[in-house]
Order: C-alpha cells, then sequence, then structure tokens
C-alpha cells in the first residue's frame, strides 16, 4: 500500500499558482487500448472514453432512452435508420461536428480492418454502412434489421475522422479527439491527464482531470482518506463505509452487470464441469444470499440468468435455484462424483465490490460439498489480455455478464456464446433462437425470443451467475456530482469545492 500511495504522491502535479481545480479519479487499470474509442465498450475503457467521446444517445440506469449528440431519429425502413445532430457540436480541435464524422465512424466500423481489431462491433455488428442527407442529418444503414438500434447507437462514439485519418489506428489512441467534455493531454505509465475542453456542448465544471491507474483496493481507499485521489472506483461496502466515516461520501449506482464464475467449456477443463448437473450443484451449493446481504451490504440481488432487471429481454418467471447444499450434493453423486473433484479458478483482485471477500465465501461453500476450488489472482493488466484472447488456463474465471450500455439482455451473449470469435462457452442448440432474437424487429416477438433464451442460460447454468450489481464509489466531501449510467462517468456534472 505505502508503494502505491508514494506512486500516486509522485504522479500529483505541483498546484499552479492560479487556483485550478484537478479531479483526480483511480480505478484498478488503465484501458489496454488507451483512447481508441472503437476497441471496446467494457471497464475501464468505458470509463476513461466517457471523458472524451459521446455516443448518438444515452440510457440511464433504468432503460430510459434519451437524445445525445442525436436529437431525434426515425426508422425510414427495416434497415435504415435517420439521426438528426445536434448543430452546437464541436470536437476539441475546434472541428465542427457533421453528419461526415458520424458517416465515418460507422463505415469503419463496418468496414474489414474493424472487423478484425476492434471488439466494438459486437455491440453494434449490424452495421453496414450510412449517407449523408445534409450536415445534420446521417442515415445509417443495417445489415438485418434491428429494432433497437437507436439503444445500441448509444454505444456508437464518435471520433474526429480528420485526426483519424491523419494518426492512424494506434496514433489517435494516444492523441485522440472527440467532442466529450475532456481534452487528453497525454498518458503516462500509470495515469492519464486531461484538460478541460472549454467549448465542449458538456462543458465540465473542473478545469483538470488525472485518471490514475491504482491496482490495489486498499490503497484506492487511503489515497481518498489522505486527499490524494478525490474518487475511487471499484471499492466494497465495507470501503465505502471507511470512507464516509471519514467525512467523505458513500456513492452507490446499480449497474446493468451480471457478476459470476464463467467456465472454460470450449477448452479442455475439468471433466466434471461438462455435466450439467454438476454445474448446477455448484449453484445450489453457494449461499447468494448471503453473499449479497452480508458482502454487498443488501446491495444488488441474486442473479438467476445472464441479463439484469432493467434489460429488455429480462426473464422475470425464472425460479432461482435454491440455496440447498444437500440438494446440490446428491446432484454431484448423480453425475458420478460423489467426493466431489478440484477446480481452478481465475480472478484479478480489486477489481469489484468485495470480489475477494466474494470469491473465496464461495470458495468456501464449495468446499462443503467436495469442490475444492484454487483460486488463481492475476494482475488486472493481464487479466483484460486472457479475456481478450480467451487465454485463461484454469477451469473458470470471474466474469461480468454486461447488458450496458444498450441495455439489452442478448449483449451478454456476445461475450458468453458462439457469437464471440474465440468463444468461452459455445453450445449451437441455442444459437438459431439467438440469431433470430437478433434480427426480429417485432417487439413484442423480440422481446419473447430473449425471455427464452435467458431461461436456456438458466437452465443450463454454463455459468455461476451469482448477483446483479452495485456499484460502490468512494468520494472525497469536496466532491459533488457525481453520477455514472452503465459505465458512462457525467464527468461534466462533477464539481470539486474548495478542500
Amino acid at each position: 500500500m505505502i508503494r502505491w500511495l508514494m506512486a500516486i504522491a509522485l504522479a500529483v502535479s505541483v498546484t499552479p499558482s492560479r487556483a485550478e481545480t484537478t479531479l483526480r479519479l483511480g480505478l484498478d487499470a488503465l484501458p489496454l487500448s488507451l483512447g481508441n474509442p472503437y476497441r471496446t465498450a467494457a471497464i475501464p475503457s468505458i470509463y476513461v472514453l466517457s471523458a472524451m467521446f459521446d455516443g448518438l444517445t444515452r440510457l440511464d440506469n433504468a432503460g430510459t432512452l434519451s437524445p445525445w449528440l442525436a436529437t431525434k431519429w426515425e426508422s425510414t425502413d427495416n434497415l435504415t435508420w435517420r439521426f438528426t445532430l445536434r448543430d452546437d457540436v464541436h470536437f476539441s480541435n475546434g472541428v465542427p461536428l457533421t453528419a461526415d464524422a458520424v458517416k465515418a465512424a460507422v463505415d469503419y466500423l463496418a468496414s474489414d480492418a474493424a472487423a478484425a481489431k476492434e471488439g466494438l462491433i459486437r455491440e453494434i455488428p449490424a452495421l453496414r454502412g450510412a449517407r449523408v442527407i445534409d450536415p445534420h442529418t446521417v442515415e445509417i444503414t443495417l445489415i438485418e434489421s434491428d429494432p433497437l438500434f437507436p439503444r445500441s447507437a448509444a454505444a456508437l462514439p464518435v471520433a474526429e475522422p480528420g485526426q483519424w485519418a491523419k494518426l492512424g489506428r494506434e496514433a489517435f489512441s494516444r492523441a485522440p479527439v472527440g467532442t466529450g467534455p475532456f481534452v487528453l493531454e497525454r498518458w503516462e505509465a500509470n495515469r492519464g491527464v486531461f484538460k478541460a475542453f472549454a467549448g465542449s456542448w458538456r462543458k465540465p465544471k473542473v478545469d483538470r482531470l488525472e485518471i490514475i491507474a491504482v491496482p490495489d483496493r486498499s490503497a484506492r481507499v487511503a489515497a481518498v482518506l489522505s486527499g490524494q485521489l478525490d474518487v475511487a472506483l471499484g471499492l466494497g461496502p465495507e470501503d465505502v463505509h471507511e470512507i464516509a466515516a471519514a467525512g467523505g461520501k458513500d456513492v452507490r449506482v446499480p449497474t446493468a452487470q451480471v457478476f459470476g464464475w464463467s467456465y472454460m467449456l470450449t477448452k479442455k477443463i475439468a471433466a466434471p464441469l461438462t455435466d450439467v448437473r454438476v454445474r448446477r450443484a455448484l449453484i445450489m451449493a453457494t449461499d447468494r444470499k448471503l453473499i449479497v446481504d452480508k458482502l454487498l451490504d443488501g446491495a444488488g440481488a441474486v442473479a438467476n440468468q445472464p441479463a439484469s432487471r432493467a434489460s429488455f429481454g429480462y426473464n422475470a418467471n425464472i425460479v432461482t435455484l435454491p440455496y440447498d447444499p444437500a440438494k446440490a450434493k446428491a446432484l454431484l453423486a448423480e453425475a458420478g462424483y460423489p467426493n466431489g473433484f478440484a477446480m481452478t479458478l481465475s480472478s484479478a483482485a480489486g477489481s469489484s465490490a468485495a470480489d475477494s471477500e466474494i470469491h473465496q465465501r464461495i470458495a468456501a461453500d464449495l468446499a462443503k460439498i467436495g469442490v475444492k476450488v484454487e483460486i488463481r489472482t492475476t494482475t488486472m493488466a493481464q487479466y483484460l489480455l486472457n479475456i481478450s484472447r480467451a487465454g485463461f488456463e484454469t477451469d473458470a474465471f470471474v466474469t461480468i455478464f454486461p447488458s450496458d450500455p444498450n441495455l439489452d439482455a442478448l449483449r451478454p451473449l456476445r461475450l458468453h456464446s458462439c457469437l464471440r470469435r474465440e468463444p468461452f462457452y459455445c453450445d449451437q442448440r441455442i444459437m438459431p433462437k439467438i440469431e433470430a432474437a437478433l434480427h426480429e424487429a417485432d417487439p413484442v416477438k423480440s422481446v419473447a425470443l430473449r425471455r427464452e433464451i435467458m431461461a436456456w442460460y438458466a437452465d443450463e447454468a454454463p455459468s455461476l451467475f451469482i448477483y446483479e450489481g452495485m456499484r460502490f464509489i468512494g468520494t472525497g466531501a469536496a466532491v459533488g456530482g457525481y453520477a455514472e449510467a452503465n459505465g458512462m462517468i457525467a464527468f461534466d456534472k462533477i464539481t470539486l469545492s474548495a478542500k
């Protein structure tokens, strides 16, 4: 911890003579893709990108869709959506936002080059191209019908096309230009340094921003307590209690994410996990309500499917398997493992609320039915690399099923089905229904298909669904207005009073 506090102290710039305000935000890792807005919409990238980029629309935590860069939209046919853009938006290099910029973003994401490199196409994979109608009207054409496309458009960031063309993908990630409230000045080994974009349509209320990577959760807490950080993400209930007790603030934000353990079912793993009875036994042996009540301070809810409750297609009729260790042990015996078995799990400590405690608690529960779990903890950077390459050498890994940013129940399946280029789980029996749901234009039929798919995942149990998430954020007393929705931090709303 001391080492990290020293690193933070060294990272803090000397206060300038004039009274600038600098917001310092700590998280467990900087994004591997730095400022490339098209690489991924996952955490931690989305935290950082939301300081610099905007989507066409915005979804709040309840799933309500609102205008953002686009003021209105309409479907002109089954494959075409027409968006009207704001006329008062500029990129941070002074170039005005026009339909040409949106067309450039869409055309790139629809290209073969993006298909080979950019993970964002998993969020909005149906893009064919775009056509400029006038300077502030653009038509986006899809390969297949998608009645939820305006929701997906929240995940469509718009980069300044001239800068992208001039620098290329890799160099742009180090000098990104967007329409958001902050402009990147430089990347350092453990932080990004930003200044306010005075010409932003969402002008921020602080002068500067530093996003600092502090992998150790306890060090992030200590840094808030000492005033070296203003905001710390990825905390647990006990952390925010400690910060609040010292005069700071306990901020809780519901997420559109389900947390759980996923099994490497497409690779050679512990043989018992290939049996659905064993996977169901692991669920019934885990006291998930205790985890929510005790380790998560009663926040969130027990999960029984990949989608969160606010998601389009969440199935409220799924019966949650009860906590029943005796039945779990009987299922193991029925599957041929009366004495249990051994398995390994990959985890990155400090990545979510009370994560280490939760995984140790589950391991203790499973030990009671004879399942011995070896938890192998790695750095967040290595964990993210393993996720991107499906490179885990363990039988299971700690994971998130994210319905954000478009709050679609199918969104997690772009990561946890055959839709993924290198899948962790791929069962062709459910794929026709997933494909049908992705392309169904009728909203009633579309939601019904999604609910059937959620029921399949609950029954097949390719993962141990643990809880629907709640993010715990600790801030200093001087911080006001902190808010986020689906991982997108409202950096323009945050205030910082005199310390």
